[in-house]
């Protein structure tokens, strides 16, 4: 008996499994379609359609077969494309073109803007824009130095008040400084041969954005829609800078025609002889044959000439005018001391209050000297965008005390500061910009009240200081800027002859 009820667990153990995948088959759609009626499979279409589209999306498609489901899916993308409006197509670029005009290393430069298209275009007016990336060729030094506005005197965004329209052949043209942007010792770049590359208005946007430029910009179209693409910047051809006239030769275009040195060899004429000889007198004998005749020549040639009965002892010549130095120039000691008088060669100011400028005093004798030097006895004459200034020195008050006076040894200097503000007018830093200022020293105290023989002279300056004020109460610039025909380029020199050969 317990053999039995163990068989028949183990049969019921076996045939579980089996049940319950027989179950799960009976439960599939599949199995149950398979297993429908007659009946139900001769039905209409219309019974029969909702039968075929779970088989249709269950079914795996045969090897080799179309599916017309996937055509569908792949179609709609190429649909909607078709849809999309098609792209304008890219507008031209700004017709603007940047011109730098340097004559010289040391200015002044001109800034010019043409506008070369056939639509009006809107620009900033403002030199203070520019940005220069100046090459030296100097081998030892040979770098790249960068000139720009600094951040308190150039704009932050579009400068309003310096918007300019320029219609088509039209330009805008402004001389400015180059010292306003290479200035301190980026001055030193300014040299022959140095080659300078212009880049005017904002930089454009990094290479590896893809959005377009954005406000502001250098130039821009005023139509709507626009006739050209706008342009953050500007760049103007590569400028060489060019080492300029000799010091001769720039001196005689100075003088504006004025008599050429005598060439080497040749003797000068005193004044007298030229005189003599402009009032008629030409006519006695070439140059050439006068140094033809060797001295024994002259010599008989002179007695010759004296009247009869003279002695030649009345014709010998005196010996006035012959002395050690030339006549009436006096003597120079160059031992004595005397004072020479230098400034710092720039300074950069944020605002008017804050001018200092340094001055030193140098004995540059070779002997001792007593003086005295005070900041009220120095006259700064200044030339600004105002115009000229002097800020006068006060005159002598004949009351400095004794230990205000110092001895001053052979190169020994004394050096002074003072704020600009408090010895000239109010409103001679009143713009900002660039200025230039020239001291000079009136050292007016003698001290004989005091038994003192002190070193009295008026001393100018070696050199000049440039200085520059980021901000002040006056804009940097006084006008509106104005638009000019664009110039029309000049005929070459060689040209010239020839054209006028034709003319009738």
């Amino acid at each position: 008996m317990r053999t039995r009820l163990v068989r028949i667990a183990c049969l019921f153990t076996s045939i579980a499994p089996a049940a319950a995948a027989v179950m799960g088959l009976a439960s599939s759609p599949a199995l149950a379609e398979e297993k429908s009626s007659p009946a139900q499979q001769t039905k209409g279409p219309g019974s029969a359609v909702p039968a075929e589209g779970p088989k249709a999306a269950a079914a795996p498609p045969p090897a080799g077969s179309k599916v017309a489901a996937p055509k569908a899916s792949v179609g709609a993308p190429k649909t909607s494309a078709k849809k999309k409006a098609p792209e304008s197509p890219p507008l031209p670029p700004s017709p603007a073109r940047l011109w730098l005009i340097a004559p010289s290393p040391h200015g002044p430069w001109t800034l010019r803007i043409d506008n070369e298209g056939e639509r009006p275009m809107r620009i900033p007016a403002d030199v203070r824009l520019l940005r220069l990336e100046v090459d030296t060729l100097n081998k030892r030094t040979k770098k790249t130095v960068r000139c720009a506005a600094p951040a308190g005197l150039k704009p932050s965004g579009f400068p309003e008040r310096r918007a300019l329209l320029l219609a088509p052949g039209q330009s805008y043209m402004e001389h400015f400084d180059p010292r306003l942007l290479c200035f301190g010792k980026d001055e030193a770049a300014l040299a022959g041969g140095s080659v300078v590359r212009t880049w005017y208005g904002w930089g454009p946007p990094p290479k590896w954005s893809k959005k377009p430029p954005a406000a502001p910009f250098a130039a821009e179209s005023t139509d709507d829609p626009p006739a050209f693409a706008p342009a953050p910047g500007l760049a103007a051809p590569t400028v060489v800078l060019s080492y300029g006239l000799p010091p001769k030769e720039a001196a005689a275009d100075d003088a504006g025609g004025a008599e050429p040195a005598s060439p080497v060899g040749e003797t000068a004429q005193p004044p007298g002889d030229k005189a003599a000889q402009s009032s008629g007198d030409k006519a006695a004998q070439p140059t050439d044959d006068k140094a033809a005749h060797p001295a024994d020549d002259k010599a008989a040639q002179t007695s010759a000439n004296r009247p009869a009965g003279e002695s030649p002892e009345k014709r010998v010549p005196s010996d006035k005018g012959h002395s050690a130095g030339p006549p009436g120039k006096p003597i120079v000691d160059a031992n004595a001391p005397r004072l020479e008088l230098t400034s710092e060669p720039w300074s950069d100011a944020a605002s008017p209050r804050s001018i200092v400028v340094r001055v030193s005093a140098k004995n540059a004798g070779r002997r001792p000297m007593t003086v005295a030097i005070r900041s009220r006895m120095l006259e700064f004459h200044v030339a600004g965008p105002n115009g000229e200034t002097v800020c006068t020195a006060a005159p002598p008050t004949g009351a400095i005390p004794r230990d205000l006076f110092r001895t001053l040894k052979p190169g020994a200097s004394a050096d002074v500061s003072l704020l600009l503000r408090e010895v000239c007018p109010a409103d001679t830093f009143n713009r900002e910009g660039l200025y230039e200022v020239m001291a000079t020293l009136h050292a007016n105290e003698p001290g004989s009240e005091l038994g003192l023989d002190a070193y009295t002279a008026v001393v100018p300056a070696k050199n000049t200081t440039l200085l520059r004020v980021k901000s002040a109460p006056e804009p940097f610039y006084a006008a509106a800027p104005r638009a000019v025909p664009t110039p029309k380029p000049k005929p070459e020199a060689s040209q010239a002859p020839e054209h006028e050969e034709h003319d009738p």
